[in-house]
C-alpha cells in the first residue's frame, strides 16, 4: 500500500463497503456475545452458587447437626445480581424455604408448610409447579411428627436443588436460542423475507435493548444500499463510541471514522462511471484482481521481461516500469 500511494497518490486508495460492514458488524456481533454470556452463563453460575450453598447445608446435617445449626454454618445465602430474574427468583424462593426451617414444633412447621404451598401452587413457573407438587406428596397424611418434619425438611433441600436446575435448563435452552437466532440482527432490507422479519421483530421484542445494534448496522449498511449520489457520509461520521460498547466494537468505529474518506472514495467513482453495475461497491477485486494475480508466489515471476509480458496481456494498456535498474561496476 506505501508503495501504491508514492507511485498513483491518495486518490487510489480505497475501502470497499464489504470490509466496512464486516469490520462493523464483528464489532457488534461481539456485543452480541457478550450480552449473551452476562445475560445467561453468568446468571446460570449464579444457580450454580445456590446449589452450593444448599449443598453445604445438607452436608452439616449430614455430619449430625440440627437444621438451624447447619443453616447457620452454611452462611448466608450467595449475594446475586438482582437483574437476573431466574436467580433472584430462587433465591426468594429458598429464604422462603429457609424461613420454614425456624419452626422447632413440627405442628407449626407443617401448617407454615401447607400456607406456603397454597401460595404458590398456582405458580406460572413449571418448575415451582413441579416443586409444590413434590412436596405435596410428601407431607404425612395423619400426624405430624418431629421425625415427619425432619424428613420433610431434607425433601426441601432436596427439591430446592432440581428447582435451580430446571432453572439452570430453561436458561442454557434459551442461550441456545439466543446463539441460533442472533444472526438476524444483520439481516439487510434488500435480503429480508416474510420469514426472516419475522424473526427478527420475535428477537427484537424479546431483547429491545439490542435494537440500538440493529439501527447501526443499518445506517452503515446505506452506503452498499443507496445510490451513489444518496450517500452523503453521514453513514459513517455519525457511528458514536459508547462506554456500553466492547472494546472491539468502538475500535472498530474509531477505524471506519478515521478511514471515512477511503472508505467515502468509491462515491466519486460511481458517480464518473455509472455503467458499473452495484455488486462492483461490494468488492474492488474486480478492479485488482488483475494486478494481484502476476505478484502471486505460485507463479514465479521473477524475470522483468516475463513479469512485464504478463502485466500488457492483463491490462491491455501501456506497462511502464518504475523499478530503478541496478548500475554494474
Amino acid at each position: 500500500m506505501g508503495g501504491i500511494r508514492d507511485v498513483f497518490g491518495e486518490a487510489v486508495l480505497g475501502i470497499d463497503p464489504f470490509h466496512v460492514m464486516q469490520e462493523l458488524n464483528n464489532g457488534i456481533r461481539r456485543d452480541l456475545l457478550d450480552v449473551r454470556n452476562i445475560r445467561f452463563k453468568a446468571e446460570i453460575n449464579d444457580l450454580y452458587h445456590l446449589r452450593d450453598w444448599v449443598s453445604r447445608v445438607q452436608e452439616c446435617i449430614a455430619k449430625g447437626l440440627g437444621i438451624a445449626s447447619a443453616l447457620e454454618a452454611a452462611g448466608q445465602l450467595p449475594g446475586l445480581n438482582s437483574s437476573h430474574q431466574s436467580s433472584r427468583r430462587s433465591q426468594q424462593f429458598t429464604g422462603e424455604i429457609c424461613s420454614l426451617f425456624k419452626h422447632s414444633d413440627s405442628n407449626i412447621f407443617f401448617q407454615e408448610l401447607l400456607k406456603f404451598i397454597a401460595d404458590h401452587e398456582n405458580s406460572d413457573c413449571g418448575g415451582i409447579k413441579q416443586f409444590v407438587h413434590d412436596i405435596q406428596s410428601a407431607i404425612p397424611r395423619i400426624h405430624y411428627t418431629d421425625k415427619g418434619m425432619s424428613r420433610v425438611q431434607k425433601t426441601l433441600l432436596k427439591k430446592l436443588k432440581a428447582l435451580y436446575l430446571y432453572f439452570r435448563a430453561t436458561l442454557e435452552e434459551e442461550s441456545k436460542v439466543f446463539y441460533k437466532e442472533h444472526w438476524v440482527m444483520f439481516f439487510q432490507p434488500e435480503r429480508m423475507t416474510a420469514r426472516r422479519q419475522k424473526r427478527l421483530d420475535t428477537f427484537l421484542a424479546r431483547y429491545p435493548e439490542l435494537d440500538v445494534y440493529r439501527r447501526m448496522t443499518l445506517q452503515a449498511g446505506e452506503i452498499y444500499r443507496l445510490p451513489a449520489e444518496k450517500i452523503d457520509g453521514h453513514q459513517i461520521y455519525d457511528l458514536e463510541e459508547s462506554k456500553s460498547f466492547s472494546e472491539r466494537l468502538n475500535t472498530a468505529i474509531k477505524t471506519l471514522k478515521k478511514n471515512a474518506a477511503s472508505i467515502l472514495r468509491f462515491v466519486g467513482l460511481f458517480k464518473e462511471h455509472p455503467e458499473l453495475p452495484k455488486r462492483c461497491r461490494a468488492s474492488t477485486e474486480w478492479y485488482n484482481v488483475k494486478f494481484k494475480h502476476p505478484f502471486k508466489a505460485g507463479n514465479n515471476l521473477v524475470k522483468k521481461e516475463r513479469l512485464m509480458a504478463r502485466l500488457r496481456a492483463q491490462m491491455h494498456g501501456t506497462v511502464e516500469w518504475r523499478i530503478p535498474e541496478a548500475k554494474v561496476a
